[in-house]
């Protein structure tokens, strides 16, 4: 048996293990995740999600919604930790350049199991403040 080893430099997401139960992707850097183009938040309803921050700033957004509002927590990512998403929950991750997270999931996680909405101008105010002082440290 040989090892197998992953790795991923690019933007965005890869998948780059999957055996049929879960994946192990990378998530580097993307405008989406960037402070600036945050506009959403997803929620799994089939599946917790494990969030791992590698190296970089990275901020993870958890939230529960009630009454088509959500109450936001804004979370620094530390470097080695395990951050335990369950399913139900409503989250996102805010990344700076240069930064890489890996995460853990079903890997039956789909649109057909997840959904997005997105977040209210005061929403983005509220992170966004939050986030700057974060990221400014």
């Amino acid at each position: 048996m040989k090892d197998k080893i992953f790795a991923y430099e690019g933007e965005g997401i890869k998948c780059v293990y999957n055996n049929d139960d879960w994946v192990i992707c990378i998530k580097n850097w993307k405008p989406d995740n960037d402070i600036e183009g945050l506009h959403r938040l997803e929620v799994h309803h089939a599946t917790d999600e494990q969030f791992i921050l590698l190296n970089g700033k990275s901020i993870l957004l958890v939230a529960d919604r009630n009454n088509r509002k959500f109450d936001i927590e804004v979370i620094e990512m530390e470097p080695g930790k395990i951050y335990n998403v369950p399913r139900e929950t409503w989250f996102y991750t805010i990344a700076q350049k240069d930064t890489k997270v890996m995460y853990i999931q079903d890997a039956d996680t789909s649109e057909d199991n997840s959904e997005y909405c997105e977040l209210s101008e005061s929403e983005l105010a509220e992170i966004k403040g939050k986030a700057a002082k974060i990221f400014n440290k």
